[in-house]
């Protein structure tokens, strides 16, 4: 039986109606100026590292001089240059560069000048064939990265310019209504956080409410118990019940509980370590977890958003510099000011699951954009 061969696919398996023919390819380098040369780094500039951006929105922005400049500050950008992440390029974390005056991109970033049409080029960048052709020329295991002259020598397949504007156009609408969605979503997450802050100083009450608050000491309210910890090789993938051992995420799945639904969790170590959860499923409870759970007459959920609350407070607590932690101890001496009314705890729950409920419908949404996207990233390409 013969082997077939790579790369036959010459036209996308979704197309506009009026294109016809069979997609080029070339080498990037054939098709770009790769980290341009330029005259010389302005005096001062924008300087844009790594960590300025995410999933295509240059969310740092910080003015620094030439002469207090750190050694990578290499790539002098022009509107319509393309960065494209070198160090863990599976992040995705690439820029279609669109601003005015002096930037400076990190050399962590490999700065591609196509003669193409530029956010053709860009939206290419994010399809997972081309992100694991260059996987495959990283190397290192923790920070894979790839080099630029590497990158070069990676094949890119494009039709006709008319063709690539209206791929580029297409995208751009759907990124427009991602970046709308994910603003929705960041309004609607600083309008709990604020609405909290009020809410649990007592600066915002409900009306028929006005007795005082006490402080007491989270053990006098409630059963703060460590999980069990799961060997990570017991753990799937996918599974019936989640395993929360400290971390933001599920660490894996398995077959088995120990925890019932609706608890409320504090991680007790790592780098999320005092990160406050509430589980809504059953679930397994990790060796690096607490469970709270209420003793007395309390509104679980109401505990929930006022720990929530407090989470950069209890993040305090850790001790150790490598991986911190949390001790048992020091959870449940946690003092907390508390609203000794049952109905006003069930109101102050009511009215901020409301937008809590909101926040998670509008990320359902967000998680449909990104999934058409992928979709479409994966058939208008070739």
């Amino acid at each position: 039986m013969k082997k077939e061969k790579k790369n036959i696919r010459k036209v996308p398996n979704l197309r506009f109606p009026e294109f016809k023919g069979e997609w080029k390819q070339e080498k990037l380098k054939n098709i770009s100026e790769i980290n341009p040369k330029h005259e010389g780094i302005p005096k001062s500039f924008i300087y844009i590292d790594l960590e300025s951006v995410i999933n295509g929105r240059l969310l740092k922005e910080v003015k620094i001089f030439r002469d207090n400049a750190p050694s990578r500050a290499q790539r002098l950008l022009k509107k319509e240059d393309v960065i494209f992440q070198m160090v863990r390029p599976y992040q995705k974390n690439n820029l279609l560069f669109n601003k005015e005056g002096d930037y400076v991109a990190s050399t962590g970033y490999a700065q591609i000048r196509t003669k193409e049409n530029s956010r053709f080029v860009y939206q290419f960048f994010h399809n997972q064939d081309f992100v694991r052709k260059v996987l495959n020329k990283c190397t290192g295991t923790s920070y894979p990265a790839i080099n630029s002259k590497d990158l070069g020598e990676i094949k890119v397949p494009f039709p006709e310019l008319k063709e690539q504007l209206k791929i580029s156009t297409f995208f751009s609408l759907n990124d427009k209504k991602i970046q709308a969605q994910i603003k929705t979503i960041e309004h609607l997450e600083t309008l709990i956080k604020g609405v909290s802050k009020k809410l649990f100083s007592q600066e915002l009450r409900f009306t028929g409410f006005d007795d005082n608050w006490e402080v007491r000491k989270l053990k006098e309210l409630c059963q703060v118990t460590k999980g069990k910890q799961l060997n990570r090789e017991k753990l799937t993938k996918k599974g019936k019940y989640p395993c929360q051992n400290g971390g933001i995420l599920p660490s894996g799945y398995t077959d088995k509980f120990n925890s019932e639904a609706d608890s409320i969790t504090i991680s007790e170590g790592g780098n999320s370590c005092g990160y406050v959860n509430f589980i809504k499923t059953k679930f397994w409870l990790g060796g690096h977890c607490y469970k709270v759970t209420p003793l007395v007459n309390i509104n679980k959920v109401y505990l929930y958003f006022l720990l929530k609350h407090n989470e950069n407070l209890i993040m305090r607590l850790r001790v150790g510099s490598g991986l911190p932690n949390i001790q048992i101890k020091s959870i449940k001496k946690y003092k907390i000011c508390i609203s000794k009314s049952l109905e006003e705890q069930t109101k102050i729950a009511s009215f901020l699951s409301s937008i809590d409920e909101k926040i998670e419908t509008e990320k359902a949404i967000l998680e449909q954009l990104k999934n058409q996207k992928k979709y479409f990233l994966q058939n208008l390409f070739v």
